[in-house]
């Protein structure tokens, strides 16, 4: 999985230059705008399913949880698929992580705090390592792959198909993956928690869209906004529940962020999918 996710940020970056990410620092509102929507409109979002669908309080923790977790780099892959402002997703990506520092505790703290003692009554723990290192994960091959389009068009076009299907491949092994770790466990849940899960991605994207376009975004920035909001870091937040949380009542709250993460693969590639045509109609 890892040697994927390198190449593709590598050939995500072989379609970037300097310039584009000039254009972003020039112009920080669009991305300010994303981040605002990343750690406010999610938050909110999973707050709100829990108490509309009467979620139990281990559920409810894991789907605040996922909803306080920004920056999930596949949802550059997306933007890309979508037409979208592509440096403006890695650079949102890169932005929240880095954030994520202090925006994480803060939104947890604030949302997750009096569902605890029903919980289980742990102390939340912030796996900053695992930040850091996702944030390297996105930097480096993309600079790399930066480097490399400076040096040679050719090779840039090939490492960005490369890394193209690398994407595809990793949506297949998300998917597998947790279909055949948790298949079982998705058997025996409570249809309040499926709708969820289903329900938080495709919300966040909708209110993305539409906070970046009433705030006056180009289309494909109001594109890159949205994919970034709906897209979660999963292992980052399965990451905070296993680290914080016993073993016996991991499995509850573990349960809507992984019917979050077989859903939201699916549901972006549908966004995207949507956005593109819809581009390709108007252009």
């Amino acid at each position: 999985m890892s040697m994927f996710m390198f190449l593709l940020m590598l050939g995500m970056g072989a379609t970037l230059c300097v310039d584009n990410f000039r254009q972003v620092l020039q112009r920080p509102t669009p991305a300010l705008i994303g981040l605002a929507s990343q750690y406010g409109w999610m938050p909110l979002i999973a707050l709100a399913l829990a108490l509309a669908l009467d979620l139990s309080s281990p559920a409810a923790v894991g789907l605040i949880i996922m909803g306080c977790t920004a920056g999930g780099p596949i949802s550059n892959f997306f933007t890309y698929i979508a037409l979208g402002d592509l440096a403006l997703s890695i650079s949102m990506t890169a932005i929240s992580t880095l954030c994520g520092f202090l925006l994480i505790p803060l939104t947890l703290f604030i949302y997750v705090t009096p569902f605890l003692d029903a919980a289980g009554g742990s102390n939340l723990t912030i796996p900053h390592v695992k930040i850091m290192a996702a944030l390297v994960a996105i930097l480096v091959p993309v600079g790399l792959g930066m480097a490399l389009r400076s040096r040679s068009h050719l090779w840039a076009r090939r490492v960005e198909q490369g890394g193209t299907v690398a994407g595809f491949a990793i949506i297949l092994l998300i998917i597998s993956g947790i279909v055949w770790r948790q298949g079982a466990t998705l058997l025996q849940i409570d249809p309040a928690i499926y709708l969820s899960g289903a329900l938080l991605g495709p919300i966040g994207f909708a209110l993305g869209y539409l906070s970046a376009r009433t705030l006056g975004l180009e289309p494909a920035q109001r594109r890159a906004v949205s994919l970034e909001t709906g897209s979660q870091n999963v292992p980052l937040g399965l990451a905070i529940i296993m680290i914080s949380f016993p073993p016996e009542i991991q499995p509850e709250i573990l349960v809507a962020p992984i019917l979050y993460g077989v859903a939201i693969v699916p549901l972006t590639a549908l966004t995207a999918r949507l956005f593109r045509c819809n581009m390709q109609t108007h252009s």
